[in-house]
């Protein structure tokens, strides 16, 4: 049997908390484009309509552009918001990276294992919001994300 050498994360989720991130940066996004607050009741509604385009594109059905701005969207005809969504996505995608939090033990799991395996970033998130999560959160010193120089030490 062969041993482990290298270990794969998908860090949205497993080792930061998304749903944080995803919440703070549709608030703050909403205080950029003059749209009032974003109420926790707002996002309740927002939730399943992601996860619905999100499914439509694991399905085949649209490209990733569509289902990142088709969810607002549909989020904004709920609650009768006029603005462009595609320009809001964007914004929202520089705003994700902005609020990094590990879930409980995700930085000491990274930190103890380090000194034992390559680390490696797996992701769907778009690849420039994906490397400034690395970097602020301290990831990039461990972890290679596909598309930069594989060459970096990955092992404390």
């Amino acid at each position: 049997m062969k041993s482990i050498r290298a270990l794969l994360w998908d860090v949205d989720g497993t080792l930061l908390d998304f749903l944080a991130s995803e919440r703070a940066g549709i608030r703050k996004t909403f205080e950029v484009f003059g749209l009032g607050p974003c109420t926790d009741a707002m996002l309740a509604v927002y939730d399943p309509i992601n996860a619905k385009h999100w499914e439509k594109l694991e399905r085949g059905e649209c490209t990733k552009r569509e289902t990142m701005v088709n969810r607002f969207i549909e989020f904004f005809a709920q609650y009768g918001i006029e603005t462009d969504a595609e320009a809001f996505n964007d914004e929202y995608q520089r705003r994700l990276p902005d609020t990094i939090l590990f879930h409980p033990h995700g930085w000491e799991v990274l930190t103890a294992l380090s000194h034992v395996y390559r680390q490696y970033c797996i992701t769907n998130g778009n690849l420039p919001v994906q490397r400034r999560k690395l970097k602020e959160s301290g990831m990039d010193q461990w972890t290679v994300p596909r598309g930069t120089d594989t060459k970096k030490s990955t092992q404390s």
